[in-house]
C-alpha cells in the first residue's frame, strides 16, 4: 500500500502537461503489451489460414480427379490366381503369350529367372502384366531384337513372387 500511496503522490506533484504525457505513455505502454501477448496468436491464425487455402485447392484438385480415379480399373481384378507351381505357372503364361521359353532358372523359392522369344515385344509386355496378376513382382527385364533375316525379340526377365 505504501508504493501504491507513493506513485499517487508522486503522480499528483506532476503538472498537468506532465500527466498527460505519461498517461498516454502508460495508455501506449499497455497496447504495446496486448499487442505483443496477441502476436504470436494472430501469426498462428494466419499460417492456419494459408494451409486451409493449400489444403482445400488440394482437396478441390482430389475431387476433380476422383472422377477420372474412379474410371481406371484394376485389369487384375477378375483374373484369379492360378494353381500350381510358379514355374508351371509361367510356363502356361508364355505358351499363352505365344512365346518361347529358351531357358528358366529358379534361384531360390520365390525368385525366377528366364529367357525368352517372341515376334512382339508388345506379348512380352503383356505377358509381364499377366505375371504381375499372378503375385509375381517384375525385378529386371531385357528386351532386345535379334540380327536376322526374321525380326524376333529375345527378353531376359527376373520375377519374384510376393504372395
Amino acid at each position: 500500500m505504501n508504493l501504491l500511496d507513493n506513485l499517487s503522490g508522486w503522480f499528483a506533484d506532476l503538472q498537468p502537461r506532465e500527466r498527460l504525457i505519461m498517461a498516454v505513455g502508460a495508455g501506449l505502454l499497455i497496447l504495446a503489451a496486448i499487442y505483443m501477448s496477441l502476436l504470436p496468436a494472430m501469426q498462428k491464425n494466419v499460417e492456419l489460414e494459408q494451409r486451409h487455402k493449400s489444403l482445400s485447392a488440394d482437396m478441390q484438385w482430389l475431387r476433380e480427379q476422383s472422377q477420372m480415379v474412379s474410371s481406371l480399373d484394376n485389369s487384375c481384378a477378375g483374373k484369379a490366381i492360378q494353381n500350381g507351381k510358379k514355374k508351371e505357372v509361367i510356363t502356361r503364361i508364355v505358351r499363352r503369350n505365344q512365346l518361347k521359353l529358351l531357358g528358366f532358372e529358379q534361384k531360390d523359392s520365390s525368385f525366377f529367372s528366364f529367357t525368352l522369344s517372341g515376334s512382339s515385344p508388345n506379348r512380352i509386355l503383356q505377358l509381364n502384366h499377366q505375371l504381375t496378376c499372378q503375385g509375381l513382382a517384375l525385378e529386371a527385364l531385357d528386351i532386345r531384337s535379334s540380327a536376322g533375316t526374321k525380326v524376333i525379340y529375345v527378353a531376359d526377365i527376373e520375377v519374384i513372387n510376393v504372395d
